[in-house]
């Protein structure tokens, strides 16, 4: 591949993908969706802005480098507030296992960023990087992202194993969020391992599976899929099936009394 094809190819899925998180946004609030996905709402809309403000800007220039810095920790968040909308989402029914799942989410981000910080920080003090330099922020989100994915994958394992009833929509935005996400986290984990070296080509397939899922998002998701429930597992046998259901519901039920307790 010819050197000015690559970076040709990755402005131009940076840009497609803009057009299609705005179409994507724009589609969500047409069918009335926006509100029962709004964290994801937010992330779409705080994508495309970011990428409006930064996109006449050198990716070198000091400028470039300080608006990335100052909005990456916005998306850090919304990360971790998408993830902790879907897992509200699939245990809409359970609000004693969706308060535990929240505390997981806060506590895996709180393990996961301690971790990285003690692992690192030998390397940092022998370093004479800036204090944010783009490695360290590239460090820290590896450590949030790399707990973000394990949670995503447990969801999806909840999704598989346990007889939830949940709607089409939610099990297609939870798999193509996780798609998405996972992707973007190994990409992240590359450049860590690599340096930049091979960043336009990690970015540009991050930027083209990104631009799948958005696709995805737009074809598959629709209003009736709100009501409609997902087939997507082999029915499991009447008896064990019920069984799954009374342990849940006595989990969630003894969940919900300890937290009353707590309060």
């Amino acid at each position: 591949m010819a050197a000015p094809t690559l970076p040709l190819i990755e402005r131009s899925l940076w840009i497609l993908d803009v057009v299609f998180c705005c179409l994507l946004s724009v589609r969500l609030f047409f069918l009335r969706l926006a509100s029962h996905y709004r964290f994801f709402v937010a992330f779409l809309i705080a994508n495309t802005v970011r990428f409006v403000v930064m996109w006449p800007l050198s990716i070198g220039s000091s400028t470039y480098r300080i608006l990335w810095k100052s909005t990456e920790p916005v998306l850090w968040i919304l990360y971790t507030l998408v993830v902790l909308e879907l897992c509200s989402l699939i245990f809409k029914e359970y609000r004693g296992i969706q308060a535990l799942g929240r505390w997981t989410v806060y506590g895996s981000l709180a393990v996961s960023v301690f971790l990285s910080t003690v692992i690192l920080a030998p390397t940092w003090r022998n370093s004479n990087e800036p204090i944010l330099s783009t490695p360290r922020f590239l460090m820290v989100e590896r450590g949030i992202d790399s707990a973000l994915v394990f949670l995503l994958l447990l969801l999806l394992v909840f999704l598989v194993l346990l007889p939830i009833s949940l709607s089409r929509n939610v099990v297609i935005h939870s798999v193509l969020y996780a798609v998405f996400f996972v992707t973007s986290s190994l990409g992240i984990l590359i450049v860590n391992l690599t340096g930049f070296e091979f960043g336009r080509v990690v970015s540009a397939c991050v930027q083209g599976i990104f631009l799948f899922c958005l696709v995805a998002w737009i074809t598959l998701l629709s209003r009736t899929g709100e009501t409609k429930l997902a087939e997507f597992r082999k029915p499991l046998p009447e008896a064990y099936e019920q069984r799954l259901i009374e342990q849940l519901s006595h989990i969630n039920a003894t969940l919900l009394r300890a937290s009353s307790k707590a309060r």
